[in-house]
């Protein structure tokens, strides 16, 4: 497989292995961000009591709703991803891959729509981490005093 294609954006070529491995490590990064998703609604709703006390129970509520939507969203992103490696491997099959300016255009648009939701994720994540840090240093003045 050292078929290169020449990607419009900053015109460098990229042969499709390399095609492949970044539509893998897309799947890898989703992947873990519904495994740390699944974490974080653990870790409040764990503590929802210490969050209601310190007024903070409304934002973790909205940040629940956030994340149950961003899952969803990963997921959907995970499989348009596993779709578009269907193509890859049935354009290698047909020898099309080179002439198929629509899947260069496809994993272009993926690699946005996976750059968009990271950032829109690690901002939601450090949002979180705030109102935990809030909370857990209520939870140490009261036990000082």
């Amino acid at each position: 497989m050292t078929t290169e294609i020449k990607k419009s954006w900053l015109n460098t070529q990229k042969g499709v292995s390399k095609l492949h491995e970044e539509s893998k490590d897309w799947i890898s990064e989703l992947a873990f961000v519904r495994d740390e998703i699944r974490f974080l609604n653990h870790l409040l709703s764990e503590q929802y009591i210490d969050y209601l006390f310190a007024g903070l129970g409304k934002r973790v509520e909205i940040f629940t709703k956030k994340m149950t939507i961003e899952d969803t969203s990963g997921e959907i992103l995970i499989t348009e991803i596993n779709k578009h490696e269907l193509l890859l491997a049935e354009l290698i099959e047909h020898n099309n891959l080179i002439t198929n300016i629509n899947y260069i255009d496809q994993h272009k648009k993926l690699q946005k729509e996976v750059e968009v939701y990271l950032k829109k994720y690690k901002n939601l994540k450090k949002q979180i981490f705030e109102v935990i840090e809030k909370v857990m240093r209520k939870k140490n003045i009261k036990k000082i005093k």
